[in-house]
């Protein structure tokens, strides 16, 4: 990361004051005192400096999961080769400004979390933001789980909207990614709920009236079967139907 390096110059600077301080005369321990104040606001800002740094030289993402879009991402497919460059900063750096919470896990795998940032990633690819706001913490857990708002309720996914938390089951992620045709992505269905509420669209099925029909004819489910994939009966339809519009396996 950026700032680490910044850190380096620092340190080196902290060491010659204290040598210097030692050695000759204890007038030049400004150097130690500002190396310190220095190194820690690093520390304190090191977020925001990385942040600062990528926004303007973004960096691409790690070989395997260019892998893993290049054989499992639809969506990622159909982009024009410099499409998918921007696609990849993108997410890079939705997963430099997000925090990955692990729960029933050490950690979350990396294919998980670029499931979860490539989703994030469509919803907004023209859109200058990319983050979504008080959303950045992500809560990952390997299978479907309780929550505090639906504590009697295995479900997969959740957006907790008071503390800002999005919520995900990995299994459930997996097979919305490696099997699109047997249920719809999750994420991208969270990321759009999310997307209507920011931005004001929030009335279910945004400009259509029911949108049941629509996704029964492209996908061939109703609620039951979608409240099945959630594990919830309180369904956005709306966000599900926007959703479908980010998977190529379910056309118009």
């Amino acid at each position: 990361m950026f700032a680490r390096l910044l850190l380096a110059p620092l340190v080196i600077l902290t060491l010659v004051g204290l040598y210097i301080s030692w050695e000759v005369s204890s007038d030049y321990s400004w150097m130690i005192i500002i190396g310190v104040i220095l190194i820690a606001l690093v520390h304190v800002f090191s977020p925001q400096i990385n942040w600062w740094w990528y926004s303007r030289h973004p960096k691409d993402l790690d070989a395997p999961i260019i892998q893993f879009l290049e054989r499992f991402d639809l969506y990622y497919q159909q982009l024009a080769p410099m499409a998918r460059i921007r696609f990849r900063q993108r997410m890079a750096l939705f997963m430099m400004g997000n925090e990955y919470m692990p729960q029933g896990w050490e950690s979350v795998p990396a294919d998980v979390e670029a499931i979860i940032a490539a989703a994030a990633v469509k919803v907004r690819f023209h859109e200058e933001n990319l983050l979504y706001a008080n959303c950045e913490k992500i809560v990952v857990y390997p299978l479907a789980f309780p929550s505090p708002a639906y504590l009697h309720d295995w479900h997969s996914s959740e957006w907790f909207a008071e503390d800002g938390v999005v919520l995900f089951a990995a299994d459930a992620l997996m097979k919305g990614q490696l099997q699109p045709g047997k249920s719809i992505d999750l994420a991208l269905y969270e990321y759009c709920r999310i997307q209507q509420e920011l931005t004001g669209q929030g009335r279910p099925g945004g400009s259509v009236e029911d949108p049941w029909p629509e996704i029964r004819r492209r996908t061939g489910w109703g609620p039951e079967e979608i409240q099945a994939m959630i594990g919830l009966k309180d369904v956005d339809a709306g966000a599900v139907l926007r959703s479908l519009d980010f998977q190529p396996i379910f056309p118009r």
